[in-house]
């Protein structure tokens, strides 16, 4: 399988390649390891609905212009059974991700690395 490479003990290349199919993907460590403090502090398995975006999908999506999951510095990653959008979102925050985004409504968090102070946004 294309990318199927050990990243962490619990993530693998290919669950950040772009999902439109081109099998381009670009990651930053910084958000991988990041992860995997968040997968441990969670103690389930995070399933990653977006991590990097060639520039033809993150528009199709309606991304930013400038989007960080085009840089390989985000991700947004489906809420864990057993825990609410908000109480997600607070771990992903306390663990440090500089761009946190919560979408209650569709079951989801968007974390980044992006430069500078931390930002929560919904």
């Amino acid at each position: 399988m294309t990318n199927d490479f050990v990243l962490t003990e619990h993530f693998r290349l290919r669950e950040f390649q772009c999902k439109c199919g081109c099998g381009t993907v670009k990651l930053d460590p910084s958000l991988v390891w990041r992860l995997q403090a968040l997968r441990y502090k969670v103690g389930v398995p995070l399933v990653i609905n977006s991590g990097d975006r060639c520039q033809a999908h993150n528009q199709a999506v309606g991304g930013a212009d400038n989007s960080f999951h085009m840089q390989g510095l985000a991700a947004d990653l489906a809420c864990p059974k057993g825990l609410t959008v908000e109480q997600f979102t607070q771990m992903c925050l306390e663990l440090g991700f500089t761009g946190v985004g919560a979408y209650p409504d569709q079951g989801f968090v968007h974390v980044d690395m992006r430069p500078g102070p931390q930002v929560r946004f919904q």
